[in-house]
């Protein structure tokens, strides 16, 4: 009986930090009024003022999405009724990154608008995705190979690739970068795009040629 054909598994991986390609931003209209219907009315009136602002940026801004609105009685003492708030709540991507600290300051001047952000990201798509696992496949091979050569042997056949871990090659954002906020005669932003992680994770089964046996005996 032939013994079995030794085989080396290894585990490949890959770290890439890359540029952002997109940025969301959240703007959330929020308006406090006498009665339920004026806080409908100015909201919907400061809502207007943002599209207004968005629509200036021109093609900048790829997706203008509707997150949530909320009608509801704020109580802010026990003792008095409640108050309306009207809540408008829309979510910014921005494909040209260098427009994300323009538009933050437009926005931020405007009466009961609060924006948050930029919440840097790659496209789904990114080609750094491929990247990453490409990069995970070819550190397998190297640390196949070293591991086959330590028993004085080499890689003779691939035999199975497999992805590892949740959404192997996805992508993760790496710790964000502060924005450096600098104030002149006009408010100005300059924002630092916080750089993102992509890693990579493989685990790839090779078969290998007949150690050497001299090494069992050293």
């Amino acid at each position: 009986m032939s013994s079995p054909t030794p085989q080396v598994v290894v585990r490949g991986e890959a770290m890439l930090l890359v540029d952002p390609e997109i940025a969301d931003v959240d703007v959330t209209v929020r308006v406090r009024a006498r009665d339920r219907q004026t806080a409908l009315e100015r909201c919907s009136a400061r809502q207007h003022e943002v599209v207004a602002v968005v629509a200036a940026a021109g093609d900048a801004v790829e997706v203008t999405e509707t997150t949530g609105v909320s009608v509801h009685l704020e109580v802010r003492d026990r003792r008095a009724p409640g108050e309306p708030v009207a809540t408008l709540h829309t979510r910014l991507t921005l494909g040209h990154l260098d427009a994300v600290g323009e538009l933050v300051v437009a926005l931020g001047r405007l009466d009961d608008v609060e924006v948050s952000g930029p919440f840097w990201r790659l496209r789904a798509d990114s080609p750094a995705a491929e990247q990453a696992r490409l990069a995970a496949v070819r550190d397998a091979v190297t640390r196949a190979r070293q591991y086959a050569a330590a028993f004085g042997a080499h890689l003779t056949a691939l035999v199975e690739v497999s992805d590892t871990g949740p959404g192997a090659g996805g992508i993760r954002v790496a710790a964000a970068m502060a924005p450096m906020a600098r104030f002149e005669s006009e408010p100005h932003l300059d924002l630092v795009p916080a750089r993102q992680e992509v890693h990579g994770a493989v685990e790839v089964r090779f078969t290998m040629s007949e150690p050497d046996q001299e090494v069992f005996r050293g």
